[in-house]
């Protein structure tokens, strides 16, 4: 029987094909827009290249200091205060470290004239732990280039490419600054995407101009330029040391001399660290889940609403064919089933309208989508390609829920212009045109 509907619904798109046009556009614009905002939200809290590590990871960004004169200062952490809350946790496997560096950063080519703007990041040791990057060649600078503060440099295959062409770089020597750097390792490039971990030079955070061992900003001994990502070992329970940490910074910010220091609800979960905005206030997370449900609930609805306008009138068309069956004994439930049927059929392939529209909008606007959203980035590194590759893309999960959303609306959209039509009088049916 369901075979049978599907057929006849396949012959109503071939009948009224304006009408299905619309309505499986309609549908895939609906998917499309959630499987976007969906797929952006994917990438942010996923397990993707190089951080395939995000569900065991805490992080600790910022925090703030109040003297007891009043004064209050906010930053990110010192190496002393990353230490001493989190150096000595049980079950945790390494705690990556990334100093905050503005300034600009420009390679010097051998040969040539131009030089290169590059990203850069300043790391320790265990950065190549907590997020397992794929070397290419050579290996990370190792704990004794770090204390040594040792011009070591990995660098990204593509930035490899382009300073040494199809050569070997592992020992080679590039200049950034007009300081030389020896290369260690090449790493396969990280999408910026992976905002956190992106940059074509890692260097140890040791040899940045301004790095003075233990120091801290405005002398509070707890502010400085690092940012700590704490992986949880395997089969740690994330909550329990979560809130461990927790207990320790709290301990910690009162026993300080001249002032108390808090973080804020840190260390983060990683998902949660990608809408930290500000270091001196935390984030309303019932809001934001509010936002981002209420943007996806009006996108459905507004295809809803429009969807049953048109279900109702192509039903009002249909009242001669329902009245005819429902003479002949067709009961009510039958006529109900071949228009959920045929609501599928439209819904189906809106969805995978929807699906490849997605993707097409995401590869043609992939130089600026990730500007719409604050969290990523504000504006895009020169010489960056924002690569989605398809681990990103094919969450077929998200497009599952949302697939199933919109069919939820939609046969909302349509059981209650089809309840009335097949509730009609057959009289009336019979005599509508």
């Amino acid at each position: 029987m369901l075979k049978i509907y599907l057929k006849q619904a396949w012959n109503l798109i071939r009948q009224e094909r304006l009408f299905s046009l619309i309505y499986v556009v309609g549908t895939g614009l609906s998917v499309s827009m959630v499987m976007v905002l969906s797929i952006v939200f994917y990438m942010r809290v996923a397990n993707i290249y190089p951080e395939t590590n995000r569900d065991r990871i805490l992080v600790a960004k910022s925090g703030t200091f109040n003297s007891e004169g009043g004064g209050q200062s906010s930053s990110s952490l010192s190496e002393g205060m990353i230490d001493a809350c989190f150096g000595s946790l049980k079950g945790v496997e390494a705690i990556a470290l990334m100093a905050r560096e503005d300034d600009e950063f420009l390679v010097q080519p051998e040969g040539d004239p131009v030089q290169l703007p590059v990203t850069v990041k300043f790391v320790n040791t265990d950065f190549w732990r907590v997020f397992p990057f794929r070397f290419l060649e050579g290996k990370a600078f190792t704990e004794a280039d770090q204390q040594s503060a040792i011009r070591t440099a990995v660098i990204a295959r593509s930035l490899a490419h382009r300073l040494f062409g199809d050569e070997e770089a592992t020992g080679k020597y590039i200049s950034v600054n007009f300081r030389q750097y020896r290369v260690c390792g090449i790493v396969q490039d990280a999408s910026l995407v992976t905002e956190k971990t992106y940059a074509q030079i890692w260097f140890p955070y040791t040899v940045a101009d301004d790095y003075k061992p233990n120091d801290s900003w405005n002398n509070t001994g707890v502010l400085g330029k690092f940012n700590a990502y704490i992986l949880a070992s395997r089969g740690t329970n994330l909550k329990a040391l979560k809130q461990e940490a927790e207990e320790r910074v709290e301990r910690y910010g009162k026993s300080l001399k001249g002032g108390t220091f808090t973080a804020l609800g840190q260390p983060d979960y990683y998902w949660q660290s990608t809408f930290r905005y500000w270091s001196n206030s935390a984030p309303d997370f019932g809001s934001l889940l509010l936002q981002y449900g209420l943007i996806v609930l009006i996108l459905l609805l507004v295809l809803s609403v429009s969807l049953s306008g048109m279900t109702d009138s192509r039903m009002e068309r249909r009242l001669a064919e329902m009245g005819v069956r429902r003479a002949f004994g067709a009961p009510t439930g039958t006529l109900m089933g071949q228009i959920i049927s045929e609501n599928f059929l439209f819904t189906f392939l809106g969805g995978l309208f929807g699906l490849l529209f997605s993707y097409l909008l995401i590869y043609l606007s992939r130089d600026w989508i990730l500007q719409l959203d604050a969290t990523f980035v504000d504006v895009l590194p020169e010489g960056a390609d924002v690569v989605f590759t398809p681990g990103m893309l094919m969450n077929f999960q998200v497009f599952g829920i949302a697939l199933f959303v919109c069919f939820v609306l939609n046969l909302l959209s349509a059981l209650i212009p089809a309840w009335r039509a097949s509730h009609r009088q057959i009289i009336y049916s019979l005599n509508a045109k």
